[in-house]
């Protein structure tokens, strides 16, 4: 019965202690505890933010034209509203975005 009393409380401190260790560990290396980021390049960042602005996020899909219809709709855009809707520089990084992704 004396060892049957000693071993009781030793069992209850080694799973207590166990217990404790697992689940701390295993919240520290959770994956849903780790950030996911996404990388956008700059071409795609001014595409979305120019033109956004506009026609939406939604609406502006590169893949409805070709890369030669894409060059006239592009320069229309510009040219709208006395030519400020975005700069040269802009207009460049735009259509390598759209060009990678037009209907071919």
């Amino acid at each position: 019965m004396k060892k049957l009393a000693l071993l009781l409380p030793i069992a209850l401190i080694i799973f207590s202690c166990g217990k404790h260790a697992t689940s701390s560990s295993s919240t520290a290396t959770s994956p849903a505890t780790t950030p996911v980021v996404a990388t956008v390049s700059p071409e795609e960042s001014v595409f979305r933010t120019v033109c956004s602005k506009c026609h939406g996020l939604g609406k502006a899909d590169p893949s409805r034209h070709t890369v030669d219809e894409w060059v006239k709709i592009v320069d229309d855009m510009q040219r709208k509203k006395g030519g400020n809707q975005f700069t040269d520089d802009q207009k460049t990084q735009i259509l390598i975005y759209i060009n990678a992704r037009a209907k071919k």
